[in-house]
């Protein structure tokens, strides 16, 4: 199991009572959002690579797609 570290979040007053009114394990939901949020910045990520990739390289007709797949069935 990795190490855990402590992070600290400040709310209101007023936020910290509604909190307390709520049946609910925070430091899960803080850890979960987190976690959420890194993997959508991953896929964010991902995808501006993809479009970097799809921009430098060339158009592909649907012939050569069709001759491509042809060659890989024939060997």
């Amino acid at each position: 199991m990795s190490k855990t570290r402590a992070i600290t979040v400040k709310v209101s007053e007023e936020l910290k009572r509604e909190m307390k009114k709520v049946k609910v394990n925070w430091s899960e939901y803080i850890r979960s959002a987190i976690e959420k949020k890194l993997g959508e910045q991953k896929v964010k990520a991902a995808s501006a690579t993809l479009d970097e990739v799809r921009a430098r390289s060339k158009s592909v007709t649907t012939d050569e797609l069709v001759a491509w797949i042809r060659e890989k069935r024939e060997k």
